[in-house]
């Protein structure tokens, strides 16, 4: 195969790129070249420093996928290789992830994305929250070294492609602010019914994690696509129970006053210990398992809270507004 093109979509040249490019650097794996997509190409002179083919697009206001398709179009290559700025690749990431895509029946491999040892501890809360199923449900498995399967869906923060299946969809919708990944890897599956999808653990990356707030802005944004992504039915039913759950306590709330308090306090004492007894498997500290209870339920109130927005016809302009938010910030996606 030839070499591999490691696409990186960032907003300029900062701590963050060059920490990815760090991890880049050391890879045992050396067949590849890099491509970042900028809004500005400030600080050029600091990717002097790497040894590796680096080429520099200026993409600036612009969604992450349409600057990853420009990246995956632009420069020849066999397999593309996605990672976000804010992250930073396992030693043999591209090595295992090669020999993955080497077996014939896999077109598609990508694996966990872990928290850096040295996070602050609201970014540790966060991602204590990404490992619930109250949170993430069955995707859960992607935010720790769980086993080895087939999975329906990678986060576009790692995973790597056969060039030509990316091209074959069109790579991802350029339109699309939130949730790109999602829908690339529904039309993946649906173009390609015999499609195989490889999670391996050890095709891992460090993943820089949100500040609590803005995770909950990413959640408030997942909740305002709930049915504007091309989910099964099955998984728009599991998603819609947070808003089901916030519609029926607000009808509470202006009805019945003690009611609705009454409720609040009976739903919080069946599903706390439920919460509890699934976090205790990787949460420790009892403190700690408190306040990752609370940003569960915080993470599932702005998920309902974005699907009534939804129903406004106010999507578009509040997902691009909380995008840009986010994206200034340059937290993990």
């Amino acid at each position: 195969m030839s070499k591999i093109n490691i696409i990186i979509p960032s907003i300029g040249i900062d701590n963050r790129l060059l920490r990815c490019l760090d991890g880049i650097s050391r890879q045992s794996f050396k067949k590849f070249f890099v491509t970042i997509i900028l809004d500005e190409t400030k600080n050029k002179l600091l990717l002097k420093k790497y040894r590796f083919k680096i080429n520099l697009i200026k993409l600036p206001k612009e969604t992450m996928s349409k600057k990853r398709n420009l990246a995956a179009r632009k420069f020849n290559s066999n397999i593309l290789a996605f990672i976000d700025s804010d992250a930073s690749p396992g030693k043999n990431w591209l090595r295992n992830a090669h020999n993955e895509l080497k077996k014939n029946n896999i077109q598609v491999t990508g694996g966990p994305n872990l928290p850096f040892n040295y996070e602050n501890f609201w970014k540790k809360i966060t991602h204590f929250c990404k490992r619930s199923y109250f949170v993430t449900a069955k995707y859960n498995f992607i935010n720790y070294k769980s086993i080895n399967k087939y999975t329906d869906l990678l986060h576009s923060s790692n995973f790597l492609i056969l060039r030509r299946i990316y091209n074959n969809v069109n790579g991802m919708d350029e339109k699309i602010y939130i949730g790109e990944d999602h829908d690339l890897f529904f039309r993946l599956k649906k173009k390609f019914k015999n499609l195989k999808i490889s999670f391996k653990k050890n095709i891992f990356v460090y993943h820089e994690d949100r500040e609590l707030k803005y995770f909950l802005f990413q959640r408030f944004c997942y909740g305002l696509n709930i049915f504007t992504s091309k989910n099964t039915i099955k998984k728009r039913l599991f998603a819609f129970i947070p808003f089901g759950v916030l519609i029926f306590l607000i009808l509470l709330l202006l009805k019945d006053v003690n009611f609705f308090f009454n409720t609040i306090f009976t739903f919080i004492l069946l599903s706390a210990p439920i919460i509890f007894w699934d976090i205790n498997k990787y949460v420790k500290s009892t403190i700690e398992k408190l306040i990752v209870l609370i940003a569960i339920y915080l993470s599932n109130i702005f998920y309902g809270l974005g699907t009534i927005i939804y129903f406004f016809g106010l999507r578009k302009f509040i997902e691009r507004k909380i995008y840009r938010s986010i994206k200034t910030e340059k937290v993990a996606k």
